[in-house]
């Protein structure tokens, strides 16, 4: 009885000993490694599949960029190359002075590459020739070009210098390409119908325009600096209308004036409007 309650207590003593310093109470347990391939993986293991992955998918992917590089520079030669993308013509509309063969020589475009062909560009030299006003150029694969061109109008036949020229409203002279018998005749007398931009004076055009329209059996009509704008009536009464400045408004005053003197059976000699308050009869 005795024996077995001494082993009691010294267990019990035993089971109320401190561990020393630095150690656990409970033994340490052997930690198990386990190696995963999921996305929980270990940082080391996912760098070396990535290496790994790098390593083998590196030349394929060096192999797909020559391979592009190299049908881009194919594409590139052939566009360049093949004659089929070189400019040899051009459909041309809207003609009625200027020639086809001018036109497409003034373009400067044959035996160059659609590609390097600039509508804006080409649009610009042609407005430089005397018949066009202006032009648009499209391009479309593989060597196409229409050029659709706007010309001038003729709305007089300008005499100077003992050469004749047709001009458009503007004032803008260019040669004359045909007989048109519809056109007044405007005759610079002393070389003052052109104003300083080289054009022939927009307001003189516009007012030899309305009277050809007010006066048609009148085809001829002359200026000089002194009497101003001046046509012969079928009548033989010789009208002076004066300088540009106000002519459209003297010009709708003459058909006023003509009615007047038709009605009282006169006939002057002249009218002349060069007097800033008015006219006169001779």
């Amino acid at each position: 009885m005795s024996d077995h309650r001494s082993k009691a207590v010294v267990a019990r003593r035993r089971s109320q000993r401190k561990p020393p310093a630095g150690r656990s109470a409970t033994p340490p347990q052997r930690k198990r490694r386990t190696f995963r391939s999921g996305p929980s993986a270990p940082a080391g293991i996912k760098r070396r599949k990535r290496r790994l992955s790098e390593k083998t998918g590196a030349p394929w992917r060096r192999l797909a960029a020559l391979t592009a590089v190299a049908g881009l520079a194919a594409l590139l030669v052939w566009l360049f190359v093949d004659d089929s993308f070189y400019v040899s013509k051009a459909d041309i509309s809207g003609l009625r002075y200027s020639a086809a063969s001018e036109v497409y020589g003034q373009a400067g475009i044959d035996g160059y590459s659609i590609f390097w062909v600039n509508g804006r560009d080409v649009a610009g030299r042609l407005e430089a020739l005397p018949y066009v006003k202006g032009a648009t150029v499209r391009t479309s694969l593989p060597n196409r070009v229409r050029i659709v061109v706007e010309e001038r109008d003729p709305v007089a036949v300008w005499k100077a210098g003992g050469r004749d020229f047709w001009v458009d409203i503007e004032g803008i002279t260019m040669p004359v390409a045909s007989q048109v018998d519809a056109l007044p005749v405007l005759w610079d007398l002393d070389g003052s119908t052109v104003v300083a931009d080289g054009h022939v004076d927009r307001e003189l055009i516009a007012a030899t325009r309305a009277l050809k329209l007010q006066q048609p059996n009148v085809s001829d009509f002359g200026y000089d600096r002194i009497h101003g704008l001046q046509f012969r009536m079928p009548t033989g009464t010789i009208v002076y209308l004066g300088k540009p400045d106000g002519l459209a408004q003297r010009v709708e005053e003459l058909v006023v004036l003509q009615q007047s003197l038709a009605s009282e059976g006169r006939k002057p000699a002249e009218i002349n409007w060069r007097v800033e308050d008015g006219f006169y009869l001779r």
